[in-house]
């Protein structure tokens, strides 16, 4: 089925001001307050299609708008992070123009010093008729396995494990996103026609900045919805590969890619091997690179040669960084500064960009794709129409009120001369030309400026 995608990041927050460090509603509103002057709000759609708020928690949050492709999500998701990044250095300017220098850290990582966790939220949009508990028990083992491909490891306490966010997921499914966080949340929010589309919110994934690997995280699992969405019903033979307990399997893969798994049916397979067969299954359904990506890393780890694709998966990556610095330093690489290290890789525009402009890994988005993310959204789904709305109402100095479904125009003068609010539906993701769309962009384009 033809589907659009998406990616929520939650972007860890630090603000130092007069010597101080700045707790964090004080970091975030400082933060939004570029944000808040232009849209009068912390919670603001773009004219890209994105939306980037201040989430629960006072950490900001970038969605991205709805993608067709994963190379889509690649420009839109590394857009989001270049906006997050110069929203702080427009908040840097702000507060330095009233006699305030403040400093902000961000971080596109998982988990921060003290234990608190920060999501990566993947969105698939699914047909109605998915049973979604029976969907979701046939995608877990793929889900516990991946990060074999695109964790971004984490090393804690002398420990490295490939992902980050599994020590802080506790089922498979739940409608809880924090305190009972699961892999897939079942809320069901479509945020769409209720009657034709459902949405798949996926919380298993870890942030990455590697690009392969964010490519290798969302193509593979749009790769292997495909068995599991469609016509006739999932495909019976992903049921022999369902895990004896996922949640313990997570642990182990986090631990060491090539430990045995036990599978319902009794057999122990390694979770390279579990992410061999579904590739076996799903690979047809995958752009043809990201197939063989997909297998040569897998023959890569499973060989233990893992380092042939540092420049490719993020985990293995961070692990040459670290345990190069371990070599070069020897005493003085104490857990401290290991761990400080281990968090500056995630940094905007910190270790992780440094390693990537040297070549150390691989770029796949070229920076006019990304620069053209930032203000353009995708042409063939609903973004294309909101970010029209979004741009047109602020050209015409009209206030709207914006969401993912809709966008209310306020005032807008009628064909009787009195003003009135009009409302444009955004139903099917699919649709960049809604019913009304073109009516509502010529009555913008005449409106004179409410200037409210």
């Amino acid at each position: 089925m033809d589907r659009v995608l998406g990616v929520e990041t939650e972007y860890g927050l630090s603000a130092r001001s007069g010597g101080r460090r700045l707790s964090a509603p004080e970091a975030a509103e400082l933060l939004f307050r570029p944000l808040v002057a232009r849209h009068r709000s912390a919670n603001a759609f773009l004219a890209n299609g994105g939306r980037l708020y201040l989430d629960v928690g006072a950490h900001p949050e970038y969605a991205t708008p709805e993608c067709r492709t994963p190379r889509q999500v690649l420009a839109a998701e590394r857009a989001g992070d270049e906006l997050v990044a110069g929203l702080a250095a427009q908040a840097r300017e702000l507060a330095a123009s009233t006699g305030t220098p403040v400093s902000f850290r961000l971080f596109k990582n998982n988990v921060d010093s003290v234990g608190n966790s920060y999501g990566c939220h993947e969105n698939y949009l699914v047909g109605r008729d998915l049973e979604l508990a029976g969907a979701v028990d046939l995608l877990t083992a793929f889900l516990v396995t991946r990060p074999v491909t695109c964790g971004a490891g984490r090393w804690q306490r002398g420990t490295f494990r490939i992902s980050q966010r599994a020590a802080h997921l506790h089922g498979g499914l739940s409608a809880l996103t924090t305190r009972s966080r699961p892999l897939v949340n079942t809320r069901d929010e479509p945020l769409a026609d209720p009657a034709r589309f459902r949405r798949l919110h996926v919380l298993a994934g870890d942030s990455n900045l590697l690009e392969p690997s964010a490519w290798l995280k969302v193509g593979t699992m749009l790769a292997v919805l495909e068995l599991v969405d469609r016509p006739g019903g999932p495909d019976a033979r992903l049921e022999a590969l369902r895990l004896a307990d996922p949640l313990a399997a997570l642990r182990q893969v986090a631990d060491d890619p090539l430990a045995r798994l036990e599978l319902a049916d009794g057999r122990q397979l390694s979770a390279v091997e579990v992410q061999r067969a579904h590739l076996e299954l799903a690979g047809d359904h995958a752009e043809p690179a990201l197939a063989a990506l997909w297998a040569r890393v897998l023959d890569a780890v499973g060989a233990g040669e893992e380092e042939t694709v540092a420049g490719e998966v993020e985990w293995v990556a961070k692990r040459r960084l670290l345990t190069a610095f371990r070599r070069r330093h020897g005493e003085e690489a104490t857990e401290g500064r290991l761990a400080q290290l281990d968090l500056a890789f995630h940094e905007l525009g910190g270790t992780f960009r440094v390693l990537e402009a040297g070549g150390a890994v691989t770029r796949l988005t070229t920076p006019e794709e990304v620069a053209a993310a930032r203000v353009a959204p995708p042409p063939d789904t609903r973004a294309a129409a909101r970010a029209a709305v979004v741009a047109a109402a602020e050209n015409a100095s009209v206030r709207a009120t914006v969401d993912w479904q809709s966008c209310t125009v306020h005032d807008l003068a009628g064909a009787d001369g009195r003003p009135a609010d009009r409302t444009l539906g955004l139903p099917d993701p699919l649709d960049p030309v809604p019913a009304g769309l073109d009516d509502l962009l010529a009555a913008l384009a005449d409106a004179p400026p409410t200037g409210s």
